[in-house]
Protein backbone atom coordinates (compact mmCIF):
# COMPACT_ATOMS: atom_id res chain seq x y z
CA UNK A 1 0.00 0.00 0.00
CA UNK A 2 1.25 3.44 -0.88
CA UNK A 3 2.08 5.31 2.33
CA UNK A 4 0.27 8.39 1.04
CA UNK A 5 -3.09 6.62 1.27
CA UNK A 6 -2.55 4.90 4.63
CA UNK A 7 -4.82 7.31 6.54
CA UNK A 8 -7.57 6.98 3.91
CA UNK A 9 -7.50 3.19 4.07
CA UNK A 10 -7.35 3.02 7.88
CA UNK A 11 -10.05 5.68 8.21
CA UNK A 12 -12.30 3.80 5.80
CA UNK A 13 -11.88 0.53 7.69
CA UNK A 14 -12.52 2.31 10.97
CA UNK A 15 -15.63 4.01 9.56
CA UNK A 16 -17.08 0.66 8.43
CA UNK A 17 -16.32 -0.93 11.81
CA UNK A 18 -17.87 2.00 13.68
CA UNK A 19 -21.07 1.77 11.62
CA UNK A 20 -21.28 -1.96 12.39
CA UNK A 21 -20.60 -1.20 16.07
CA UNK A 22 -23.34 1.46 16.10
CA UNK A 23 -25.85 -0.89 14.48
CA UNK A 24 -25.04 -3.62 17.00
CA UNK A 25 -25.39 -1.17 19.90
CA UNK A 26 -29.09 -0.80 19.11
CA UNK A 27 -29.51 -4.51 19.86
CA UNK A 28 -28.50 -4.03 23.50
CA UNK A 29 -31.55 -4.79 25.60
CA UNK A 30 -32.81 -2.03 27.85
CA UNK A 31 -33.87 -2.84 31.39
CA UNK A 32 -36.47 -1.25 33.65
CA UNK A 33 -33.84 0.91 35.35
CA UNK A 34 -32.60 2.38 32.05
CA UNK A 35 -34.11 5.84 31.94
CA UNK A 36 -31.75 8.73 31.28
CA UNK A 37 -28.54 6.74 30.98
CA UNK A 38 -29.28 3.35 29.50
CA UNK A 39 -27.11 0.41 28.60
CA UNK A 40 -26.99 1.59 24.98
CA UNK A 41 -25.92 5.17 25.61
CA UNK A 42 -22.18 4.76 26.16
CA UNK A 43 -21.63 2.36 23.22
CA UNK A 44 -23.61 4.68 20.96
CA UNK A 45 -21.61 7.72 22.07
CA UNK A 46 -18.35 5.84 21.49
CA UNK A 47 -19.50 4.57 18.09
CA UNK A 48 -20.54 8.05 17.00
CA UNK A 49 -17.26 9.60 18.13
CA UNK A 50 -15.26 6.89 16.35
CA UNK A 51 -17.29 7.43 13.17
CA UNK A 52 -16.72 11.21 13.28
CA UNK A 53 -12.99 10.77 13.94
CA UNK A 54 -12.67 8.22 11.13
CA UNK A 55 -14.34 10.64 8.70
CA UNK A 56 -11.85 13.31 9.83
CA UNK A 57 -9.00 10.82 9.28
CA UNK A 58 -10.25 10.08 5.76
CA UNK A 59 -10.57 13.78 4.92
CA UNK A 60 -7.13 14.56 6.34
CA UNK A 61 -5.65 11.57 4.54
CA UNK A 62 -7.05 12.69 1.20
CA UNK A 63 -5.69 16.19 1.74
CA UNK A 64 -2.27 14.85 2.76
CA UNK A 65 -2.16 12.35 -0.13
CA UNK A 66 -2.69 15.11 -2.68
CA UNK A 67 0.32 17.04 -1.35
CA UNK A 68 2.69 14.13 -0.69
CA UNK A 69 5.35 12.71 -2.98
CA UNK A 70 5.13 9.05 -4.07
CA UNK A 71 6.83 6.60 -1.70
CA UNK A 72 10.32 5.45 -2.79
CA UNK A 73 10.58 1.77 -3.68
CA UNK A 74 12.32 -0.63 -1.33
CA UNK A 75 11.70 1.32 1.89
CA UNK A 76 11.91 -0.96 4.93
CA UNK A 77 8.90 -0.77 7.26
CA UNK A 78 9.04 -1.13 11.02
CA UNK A 79 6.00 -2.68 12.70
CA UNK A 80 7.42 -2.77 16.24
CA UNK A 81 5.06 -0.16 17.66
CA UNK A 82 2.05 -1.75 15.99
CA UNK A 83 2.88 -5.13 17.49
CA UNK A 84 3.47 -3.57 20.92
CA UNK A 85 0.13 -1.70 20.78
CA UNK A 86 -1.78 -4.85 19.81
CA UNK A 87 0.06 -6.90 22.44
CA UNK A 88 -0.74 -4.33 25.10
CA UNK A 89 -4.41 -4.38 24.12
CA UNK A 90 -4.50 -8.19 24.25
CA UNK A 91 -2.88 -8.12 27.69
CA UNK A 92 -5.45 -5.55 28.84
CA UNK A 93 -8.33 -7.79 27.79
CA UNK A 94 -6.72 -10.79 29.47
CA UNK A 95 -5.89 -8.94 32.70
CA UNK A 96 -9.25 -7.19 33.10
CA UNK A 97 -10.88 -10.13 34.90
CA UNK A 98 -7.69 -11.13 36.71
CA UNK A 99 -6.67 -7.83 38.33
CA UNK A 100 -9.74 -5.64 37.79
CA UNK A 101 -10.57 -2.61 35.68
CA UNK A 102 -8.62 0.03 37.58
CA UNK A 103 -5.25 -1.68 37.80
CA UNK A 104 -5.51 -3.17 34.29
CA UNK A 105 -6.41 0.27 32.92
CA UNK A 106 -3.46 1.92 34.66
CA UNK A 107 -1.09 -0.65 33.17
CA UNK A 108 -2.73 -0.41 29.74
CA UNK A 109 -2.74 3.39 29.54
CA UNK A 110 0.84 3.59 30.79
CA UNK A 111 2.02 1.02 28.25
CA UNK A 112 0.19 2.76 25.40
CA UNK A 113 1.67 6.14 26.26
CA UNK A 114 5.14 4.63 26.60
CA UNK A 115 4.87 2.89 23.23
CA UNK A 116 3.31 5.81 21.36
CA UNK A 117 5.36 8.55 23.02
CA UNK A 118 8.85 9.65 22.17
CA UNK A 119 11.57 6.97 22.03
CA UNK A 120 13.43 6.55 24.32
CA UNK A 121 11.28 8.08 27.00
CA UNK A 122 13.01 10.03 29.73
CA UNK A 123 12.26 9.72 33.45
CA UNK A 124 10.07 12.85 33.48
CA UNK A 125 7.87 11.49 30.67
CA UNK A 126 7.51 8.11 32.36
CA UNK A 127 6.38 9.76 35.61
CA UNK A 128 3.92 11.91 33.67
CA UNK A 129 2.56 8.82 31.88
CA UNK A 130 2.09 7.07 35.22
CA UNK A 131 0.31 10.04 36.81
CA UNK A 132 -2.01 10.46 33.82
CA UNK A 133 -2.76 6.71 33.80
CA UNK A 134 -3.68 6.67 37.49
CA UNK A 135 -5.83 9.81 37.30
CA UNK A 136 -7.71 8.79 34.13
CA UNK A 137 -8.38 5.26 35.41
CA UNK A 138 -9.60 6.56 38.76
CA UNK A 139 -11.87 9.18 37.17
CA UNK A 140 -13.39 6.60 34.81
CA UNK A 141 -13.91 4.15 37.67
CA UNK A 142 -15.57 6.75 39.93
CA UNK A 143 -17.70 8.08 37.07
CA UNK A 144 -19.00 4.66 36.10
CA UNK A 145 -19.59 3.51 39.67
CA UNK A 146 -21.04 6.70 41.18
CA UNK A 147 -22.59 8.59 38.25
CA UNK A 148 -23.71 5.88 35.82
CA UNK A 149 -24.04 3.27 38.59
CA UNK A 150 -22.48 0.62 36.38
CA UNK A 151 -20.21 -1.98 37.94
CA UNK A 152 -16.81 -2.39 36.31
CA UNK A 153 -14.80 -5.61 36.62
CA UNK A 154 -13.01 -5.99 39.96
CA UNK A 155 -10.22 -8.35 40.88
CA UNK A 156 -11.16 -11.43 42.85
CA UNK A 157 -8.83 -10.40 45.67
CA UNK A 158 -10.62 -7.06 46.28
Amino acid sequence: MDKRYKDVVVGSILAVLSVIYLMLSFQIKLTNIDRVVGSRMFPQICGTIILILSICLIAGGIKKARKAEPEPAGEKKNYTRTILVLGSYAAYIFLMDKIGFTIASIIYLFSQMAVMGKWPADKKSMILYLVISVIVSAVIFVTFNNVFMLILPKAGWF
